[in-house]
């Protein structure tokens, strides 16, 4: 994960810095607003770098569940840089439309644009595989945004060439739209890190159910909840067993339990059971 995340800050810096430059020596308000959209990127992998050093760390005494929502938390200190990023394309953009120069557009304006839209098709593709590979929330974020950024940067085309045909204004208005693009993203990433840290609920409920009752001996499971991120759901069940079975033996039932789940849902962390008689009086006029 951190070799894929140097690898994209890497590349989103050297966007950043031929966008972002070239912007600013052709007056092209849309090259600046996609430089500094790039520029976010180094500073998302920088902050998820943070956030993965964190959240690998074992459990301890002071965190006993573990460090796995520092990566979430970690992406989210990545709002803030969005926040600042739309307020500089929104000025950037008003100022063009109050009676700014008109932007110069040469060929090399359209060679930063195409080196954009590959580095962002290509690292995008990348990073959404690995993610998925590794079960890395940063990396899926970091991925997606990196595609929509590939889209982003065809609109900053069609502004230059609006721009090269005497309409400066449209180069302001795709500015505007790389601002909404980013507000956007920003907030689908809010909501997805405040599933996380809410605990709001994760995984198929339905496959755990089915592969705890798998297990010979388990005679019913209810009360199911998951909770977590990609890669580190944790899952507690309540299952039912016959009231004659030895202790021993019911705690042997609940290792299987585990083991079953794991395996067949996977991307599973910890699995808390919790054993009781059948019928249970508490819970005898529940579904499973």
């Amino acid at each position: 994960m951190r070799r894929v995340l140097l690898i994209t800050l890497a590349v989103n810096l050297s966007v950043a810095v031929i966008e972002g430059g070239y912007g600013l020596v052709s007056g092209s308000v849309a090259l600046q607003a996609d430089g500094l959209h790039a520029l976010l990127h180094v500073v998302g992998g920088v902050v998820g770098l943070a956030g993965i050093f964190l959240a690998r760390r074992p459990p301890d005494a002071s965190h006993p569940y573990g460090y796995e929502r520092y990566e979430p938390l970690a992406a989210l200190g990545t709002l803030t840089f969005m926040l600042l990023a739309i307020r500089e394309i929104l000025t950037g953009a008003l100022e063009r439309f109050t009676g700014g120069a008109s932007p110069t557009v040469t060929a090399l304006s359209f060679g930063a644009v195409g080196l954009a839209v590959a580095c962002g098709v290509g690292l995008g593709t990348w990073e959404m595989r690995r993610g998925r590979q590794l079960s890395s929330s940063v990396l899926l974020a970091d991925g997606k945004r990196a595609l929509s950024d590939a889209l982003v940067s065809v609109t900053v085309a069609v502004g230059l060439a609006g721009a090269a045909l005497g309409l400066p204004m449209l180069d302001a208005l795709v500015a505007f739209g790389i601002a909404g693009v980013i507000a956007w993203t920003g907030w689908r990433m809010l909501r997805e890190i405040s599933a996380v840290l809410t605990d709001a609920a994760v995984g198929d409920v339905e496959r755990i159910t089915q592969a705890a009752r798998s297990v010979p001996g388990v005679l019913g499971v209810h009360r199911v909840r998951a909770r977590g991120a990609a890669g580190a759901v944790r899952v507690d069940l309540h299952m039912t067993v016959d009231p004659l079975m030895p202790v021993l033996q019911a705690h042997e039932l609940t290792h299987q339990v585990r083991q079953r789940v794991r395996r067949e849902v996977g991307k599973i962390v910890e699995v808390l059971v919790h054993v009781g008689p059948d019928p249970e009086p508490d819970h005898a006029d529940e579904s499973d």
